[in-house]
């Protein structure tokens, strides 16, 4: 039996194919377009979503010999990006992106209308022009014609939904980011929609993650050369099945996704509020809760650099790794707020390299911005202990790194010794697809639940870090990062 995990994220599809052993037999990947025609407007073809889905499941599946082994599929897919569709499920307009900015007066109006803390209460996320209500405003007021022509609003995952299926299925952690349905109740807020002057039956009907939803249309087993007697299983938001793929299940579990945005992903016992505004949602399958909060200036960040000095990572890693912790960038601090401060900062706050001097070069700066980015990721951590992950579980238990930052041996490093807890290294990058991918297999029976079926999908190795000179530097150096943030702010 083979079953299949599919992820549409921002720039691309990823799919693989697995035995219900766990092995990966397959994977395929095809990227597609962000287009910004306009100022703060970042748009999406939904068509090229489905068009790369096709291509990256024929490649995953293309050393299978029988096709008929494939018995269950499931997707993850990026969240708050919406298009207005007609009555099939085709698109009406481009896809606006969670990147997209435009709906600034329109957020404003939301909170205005029903307070900012009242939303974050309800949805487990701030207002915003990135999340879906602000938009359908947007549309209401700029295109009225196609507010009202529109049968449906979706998002990326019940567009895929619709194509595989037929049916206009989403689940709560993609439903929640659209800032449309009540966390508390797992039901559309009536208040939000009546506010948008939308109706329950324009949006997709909520079932949880993991719920069967139905087999193949006859034209999706075309395209996919699949049998249509696969079975497809609801998904979830793509970080919350990266958390399932890299074994972050259990309350007190944290998962640091580490990509163009670093992640920090809490499964939690209760929904996590905070003041810096941690995102909680309703987490697949285990009666849990997950909490993300993110670090936008992190990958994006030693990118800009790279870029600006022309050279790849394996030599900034090579070089960086020389400047070591008692030499040249001891009293470097960088604070790597090129692309924003985030969650828990001034989001007008400003990069800044302090305690540079003629002696640095461009890897000492790149070190320093190494380690800016994980003593940010150690805020961020502090951020989800000092709220408590459940009254039973009171503090982190288990912490897994995966995506780019973990394949730099350096950065690794400095993060472990930075946040000075042990850490789990995900061997499977695609976690996304991996975490889809179990959520196939345990609805369609292959486990009883994702607990043990991480024990065979999932393979993680321990980050043995042993230099206790390293954790006394980086504690020091850290106290030092936020006593100059202090005096910075």
């Amino acid at each position: 039996m083979i079953v299949i995990g599919i992820d549409i994220g921002t720039t691309g599809a990823k799919a693989i194919a697995a035995e219900e052993t766990g092995k990966i037999i397959g994977r395929g990947y095809c990227e597609y377009a962000v287009d910004t025609p306009k100022p703060g407007w970042v748009i999406q073809n939904a068509g090229d979503w489905w068009e790369a889905c096709v291509r990256a499941v024929h490649a995953a599946l293309a050393s299978v010999r029988d096709k008929n082994a494939a018995a269950a599929l499931c997707v993850s897919a990026q969240g708050a990006t919406m298009l207005a569709a007609d009555a099939n499920g085709s698109p009406l307009c481009p896809a606006i992106t969670w990147m997209d900015a435009r709906a600034q007066k329109e957020t404003a109006k939301l909170e205005e209308k029903f307070g900012e803390e009242t939303i974050y209460e309800k949805s487990g996320w701030s207002p915003s022009p990135s999340l879906d209500a602000s938009k359908i405003m947007w549309i209401q007021k700029n295109d009225p014609e196609l507010f009202s022509s529109a049968a449906s609003f979706l998002s990326t995952l019940e567009f895929i939904n619709i194509k595989l299926t037929g049916k206009n299925i989403i689940d709560p952690t993609c439903a929640s980011i659209r800032q449309l349905m009540d966390i508390k109740t797992g039901r559309w807020d009536g208040g939000m929609l009546d506010f948008l002057k939308i109706t329950e039956d324009r949006l997709p009907k909520i079932m949880p993650s993991g719920e069967f939803i139905g087999e193949l249309t006859q034209k999706a087993s075309e395209e996919l050369g699949l049998p249509k007697s696969v079975k497809v299983y609801n998904g979830a938001h793509d970080q919350y099945c990266s958390a399932i793929g890299s074994k972050t299940l259990e309350p007190g579990d944290v998962l640091l996704a580490t990509g163009t945005t670093w992640v920090a992903f809490g499964v939690t016992e209760k929904p996590l509020y905070s003041k810096s505004r941690l995102s909680p949602g309703i987490f697949p399958l285990t009666g849990c809760y997950g909490a993300i909060a993110s670090l936008v200036s992190a990958g994006s960040a030693l990118k800009w650099w790279k870029n600006i000095i022309g050279e790849d990572y394996a030599v900034i890693d090579l070089q960086a790794a020389g400047r070591t912790r008692m030499e040249s960038a001891a009293d470097l601090l960088f604070y790597p707020y090129v692309a924003g401060a985030g969650l828990l900062h001034d989001p007008h706050e400003k990069a800044a390299v302090c305690g540079m001097t003629l002696m640095h070069d461009k890897y000492d700066i790149a070190r320093a911005l190494m380690e800016g980015v994980a003593f940010e990721a150690r805020l961020l951590l502090e951020e989800f202990a000092q709220c408590g992950m459940g009254e039973k579980t009171k503090k982190l238990t288990k912490l897994t790194m995966t995506g780019g930052a973990a394949k730099s041996k350096l950065w690794r490093e400095i993060t472990g010794y930075v946040l000075g807890c042990g850490m789990n290294m995900t061997e499977e990058p695609d976690s996304a697809c991996v975490g889809a991918a179990m959520i196939a297999a345990v609805g369609i029976g292959a486990y009883p639940n994702l607990q043990s079926c991480a024990k065979k999908f999932v393979k993680c190795e321990t980050l043995e870090l042993t230099d206790t000179a390293q954790y006394d530097f980086y504690e020091e150096k850290y106290k030092r990062y936020l006593e100059k943030l202090e005096k910075k702010s």
